[in-house]
């Protein structure tokens, strides 16, 4: 069993040319049952792929036995007389510092920590875990959230011409076989159970219901479904390349890109998505933050009947129209006034800002209201003070209101000096505003007359989520 593993692994790692004679290679090692198998699978395979390895690993501080899996790494990287690095971090903290998830925080860390080693070490790839489960999951974590087939083409085995993933020819259970048929016991990381992070509900709940009830080997088919998107994915992009080519007007810079109206609009609607994308991406080395609905708003504008109009994207972004020119700029103006009705319960996308807001209602007399806030990034109201429709959109002229724990009205404007606010972000700053009347400055303060009392039966509880932090400071709810 071990054997044919290695052999494996060794035909699939030659098969994708993942590693060259003389490299030298990080391996990612977590101590869970993947990482732990890939370490042992190239070390078998040393002398075979003529490379070195370095093992890594990145203590998130996560858990109360994190340091224990920091241990069992070295004690794996001493016994099989391998040089390490290891490196801790603490997520939860770094979480709140840049406003991400968890998970996209700890995406964030890992990779900046093997850029880093990489150069310390003088390293050309880095080895990774991921198997075929893990594109199963992958291919359904992105349907649901909606992407398109790029990211339904789930993990290529070779990535950015660094990163290499040696297993994603192995099942989870037959990485567990090979474990077991050499002797190893990997650390069982309790974070992958947590049914709070979307992996795991997909891993833990939904794959086993397809299995049950639809199809056994869903995740051979899902895997075989990324690998036809990944080739299709990758011709797609030499036709998107040609047809941006002919779209360009002229000659593109770092900061700008500029495209012919008609000969953008004679290709096929996917065409011109993706050469929407790709116009992105010539000015930011990634579209990650760039959405269905920020394409949509650019469509409309390429196909409507004003000759002239803009609108601002992520990132500092702007797209605008100027008569048969489609041009994007990458340009900080003055933000200009944004309105946005909001989804109440539900998600509301705030374009201009790159963000979005979550709602939700509940009942207290359920005891189903979530733990007291602190009104910066998320707030709670009193659900029967609030008329609807709630607007979410940036100041104006004369806004007012009572900040919480005053008895008095304050102008915005007055608020914003005294929480020192510089000028040039006070109009970026998102206010929720019922009938009229402020009854949040998100990143501050809420409104006084709206906060929950003894009498409250229902509360109204927004959470807004964005890469924009509005303030460094903490108001009490």
């Amino acid at each position: 069993m071990a054997a044919r593993f290695v052999q494996k692994m060794h035909h699939f790692i030659l098969q994708h040319t993942m590693i060259e004679d003389g490299e030298t290679i990080l391996v990612a090692v977590s101590g869970g049952a993947d990482s732990l198998a890939l370490l042992y699978g190239l070390h078998f395979l040393q002398p075979h792929l003529n490379c070195k390895l370095h093992v890594i690993h990145l203590n998130h501080g996560l858990r109360n036995d994190s340091t224990e899996d920091a241990e069992f790494v070295r004690e794996h990287a001493t016994h099989l007389d391998l040089p390490f690095t290891i490196q801790t971090v603490k997520l939860h903290h770094l979480s709140k510092q840049w406003k991400l998830s968890i998970e996209t925080a700890g995406r964030r860390i890992r990779y900046e920590f093997y850029e880093s080693a990489c150069e310390q070490v003088g390293a050309t790839k880095v080895a990774l875990g991921h198997n075929q489960d893990d594109i199963a999951e992958t291919v359904l974590m992105n349907l649901i959230r909606g992407t398109g087939t790029d990211g339904l083409k789930g993990i290529a085995p070779f990535r950015d011409r660094k990163f290499v993933r040696p297993l994603l020819v192995f099942t989870r259970q037959q990485i567990e076989s090979f474990l077991n048929a050499v002797n190893l016991v990997p650390r069982q990381d309790s974070t992958n159970t947590d049914k709070t992070y979307l992996r795991n509900q997909i891993r833990h709940e939904l794959i086993p219901i397809l299995e049950k009830h639809y199809n056994p080997n869903i995740k051979i088919g899902l895997s075989r479904t990324a690998d036809v998107l990944c080739a299709e994915s990758d011709c797609l992009h030499q036709i998107v390349y040609e047809a941006f080519d002919a779209c360009t007007h002229q000659l593109s810079q770092p900061s700008c890109v500029k495209l012919d109206r008609e000969i953008f609009l004679g290709h096929h609607i996917a065409l011109q998505r993706r050469i929407l994308k790709y116009s992105i991406e010539k000015i930011h080395r990634q579209a990650d933050n760039f959405y269905f609905d920020h394409y949509q708003a650019i469509l409309h504008i390429i196909n409507g009947d004003k000759p002239n109009a803009v609108i601002a994207l992520p990132k500092g972004l702007q797209f605008k129209r100027e008569y048969n020119q489609l041009i994007f700029e990458n340009k900080s103006a003055e933000t200009k006034d944004y309105s946005y009705v909001l989804n109440v319960p539900g998600n509301t996308f705030i374009t201009t800002l790159d963000s979005e807001i979550i709602a939700n209602i509940y009942d207290l007399s359920a005891n189903n209201c979530p733990s007291l806030v602190d009104g910066t990034l998320e707030a709670m109201f009193d659900y029967n003070k609030v008329q609807l429709p709630l607007i979410v959109r940036n100041r104006r002229i004369g806004d007012k209101f009572q900040p919480h724990g005053m008895k008095g009205t304050k102008k915005v404007k007055d608020y914003f000096i005294d929480a020192k606010v510089a000028s040039s972000k006070r109009k970026r700053i998102p206010l929720i505003v019922s009938n009229d009347e402020i009854i949040w400055i998100i990143g501050y303060t809420t409104n006084d007359r709206y906060k929950i009392t003894s009498n409250t039966q229902k509360c109204l509880h927004l959470h807004y989520a964005g890469n924009e932090a509005f303030s460094e400071n903490r108001s009490n709810f």
